[in-house]
């Protein structure tokens, strides 16, 4: 990890990727930003756009610029948030259907990127993420804890944010996790959730609320907004982009935080050889370790059911990960 120049390379100018830049500069997190998209001419507008942003910022000069796969071989961090062309929702919001459209692609932007000399730190946002991660760890052959996925940040950032409406507190004081899958099979661990220091569970008991939904209620909800937004306004994008530029803040400033990523289970709630959601510590060398929490036994299941649902779907593509 180089400390005087702080670089990262984006791959993939959209929504996702152009708001990460964006947040990265307002948060001056990284000295150098390079900018890999098909379309070349986008990526150098996105570049002088930010550039332009500079002097009304409280960030220092960067470096942010149009690149290719040469510009790789120094980054400390590659991002992967393209999507190929024909990978959208549609009329089907599951996420592990875009597998098809986007394991080419992503096999494609690991090989250039692993042959430009890169060894540094993957993160992924690509969609079905945990799958993805996966084969971005098989085809780079980098240690498992330097490929992370943006995994079930998004939906705890939900999650959080929906239960802290319903209580009126503040959401950084509702602590807890959504696990497995970025997509239809994910949950919240309620066994885990906090308000403050007071399990939610007490809370609710303690302060009954007749306004608060059921638990069942909240996953769905958590499961289903990211396609409300999506079919409104064509995509999703702060909030993915906002979980990006955390992972990059706690890897850059060595946090030793734990956040929920997609990470690689060896053993963790009995899985293993497989990325889904889990909360791991998170530091300059990637993944620092995977937790394990206490669940219950019908979470267990869910867990369980989950990580099926993912194997199967990475043992579909699995002959396409070889450099």
């Amino acid at each position: 990890m180089k400390i005087n120049n702080k670089k990262v390379v984006i791959v993939g100018a959209g929504a996702v990727g152009s708001t990460y830049a964006h947040n990265l500069v307002v948060d001056d997190l990284a000295d150098e930003i390079a900018i890999i998209n098909t379309n070349k001419s986008k990526a150098s507008a996105n570049s002088l756009d930010l550039l332009h942003a500079l002097p009304y910022l409280n960030a220092a000069p960067k470096n942010i610029y149009a690149a290719d796969y040469s510009d790789v071989s120094d980054a400390d961090i590659v991002v992967l948030s393209a999507n190929a062309p024909s990978a959208t929702f549609g009329k089907n919001p599951d996420r592990l259907q875009l597998l098809e459209n986007n394991v080419e692609m992503i096999r494609d932007i690991t090989r250039k990127t692993m042959d430009a000399g890169f060894d540094g730190i993957f993160l992924v946002a690509s969609n079905p993420v945990d799958v993805l991660a996966q084969v971005v760890a098989e085809v780079s052959g980098l240690p498992k804890h330097r490929v992370i996925g943006t995994g079930t940040l998004l939906e705890t950032s939900r999650m959080r944010q929906i239960v802290a409406e319903k209580l009126q507190i503040n959401p950084k004081s509702i602590h807890g996790y959504v696990l497995a899958e970025h997509g239809k099979s994910s949950f919240a661990a309620w066994s885990n959730v906090t308000v403050g220091a007071i399990p939610l569970t007490t809370w609710l008991k303690k302060y009954p609320n007749p306004e608060f939904p059921t638990f069942d209620e909240i996953d769905q909800e958590i499961r289903e907004v990211g396609l409300d937004i999506f079919m409104q306004k064509g995509n999703t994008s702060y909030g993915i982009a906002a979980s990006l530029d955390r992972l990059t803040r706690a890897i850059f400033r060595n946090e030793s935080v734990i956040l929920p990523v997609s990470a690689y289970l060896t053993g963790e709630y009995g899985q293993f050889d497989l990325y889904t959601g889990s909360p791991a510590i998170i530091d300059r060398t990637g993944v620092r370790a995977v937790l394990e929490l206490e669940l219950t036994q019908e979470e267990q299941e869910k867990f369980k059911a989950s990580t099926v649902l993912l194997k199967e779907n990475f043992d579909s593509i699995k002959e396409k990960c070889t450099l």
